[in-house]
């Protein structure tokens, strides 16, 4: 069981751009339907289709403003130079990122200051509306939509706390959103593990047609579903991830971006 580059090293991909990637993708939507199946394309959300670093940047500039925040002085002055391109998948690695070590008193106190301050506020539909599409990810979207395939957003967000907010953004940045061709799947509570929740969707995916294709930032997830559907396509978005171990696995694609 490997995290992050140690996976990614072990693991084998094909060689191929991400263009060649999508166009097979594509390729894959056409062939199924020529075969008079109903294609089947599963999309996580969060550092998939979407960057959540300007929801965590707004969140940390809001904590910087509170009183707890100003027993950290040099933690903040550190903070104000946070730019999008530093914030990781925790608080931990953003503040790594500024050379803000946990090792330091300091910098440890503040840690956890933030990250109380951060899960009141990042799970909720309040703050869905700071995220950005990635470049090029809606109007690929549209286009396998567009070749007939039935599209799945499988996300770890639940639906009491994130449900509304993901609606809106989905409309909002033009990604298809029709109740006869288009799928929402979240969490029915805020606890449940989202490796469950995303194994626990291989029956709703049967149920609906051919899965041809998944999209995935976490390891852990991206295997799960390929060890479920092995005959699909499994490609790892290389964004950010957590350090939820996953076993290498072969015959995986991999793209950087939709662009």
């Amino acid at each position: 069981m490997l995290i992050r580059s140690d996976w990614k090293n072990a693991s084998q991909f094909h060689d191929l751009s991400e263009v060649e990637v999508l166009r097979e993708v594509a390729r894959r939507v056409g062939e199924a339907k020529s075969r008079s199946q109903k294609p089947i394309v599963l999309l996580d959300l969060d550092s998939t289709l979407y960057e959540v670093a300007p929801r965590t940047h707004q969140i940390l500039v809001e904590w910087m403003d509170t009183p707890e925040a100003r027993e950290f002085p040099m933690v903040v002055r550190e903070l104000r130079r946070l730019e999008h391109a530093h914030v990781g998948y925790s608080l931990k690695d953003t503040f790594g990122a500024l050379g803000l070590s946990a090792s330091n008193g300091e910098v440890d106190s503040a840690l956890k200051s933030a990250k109380a301050f951060w899960l009141g506020r990042f799970f909720t539909n309040e703050y869905l509306r700071h995220d950005r599409a990635y470049p090029g990810a809606a109007p690929f979207v549209r286009e396998v939509h567009g070749l007939g395939a039935l599209v799945v957003y499988l996300t770890g967000r639940d639906a009491p706390g994130m449900g509304d907010g993901t609606v809106e953004n989905l409309v909002r940045d033009g990604f298809p959103w029709e109740p006869a061709t288009t799928h929402l799947l979240l969490k029915p509570a805020y606890g449940l593990p989202d490796l469950d929740h995303k194994k626990g969707a291989a029956d709703f995916i049967r149920s609906r047609g051919e899965l041809v294709a998944s999209f995935e930032n976490e390891p852990a997830n991206l295997v799960a579903i390929y060890e479920i559907f092995p005959e699909a396509m499994h490609v790892f978005v290389e964004t950010v991830s957590s350090d939820h171990a996953a076993p290498a696995a072969s015959g995986l694609y991999r793209i950087r971006s939709f662009e």
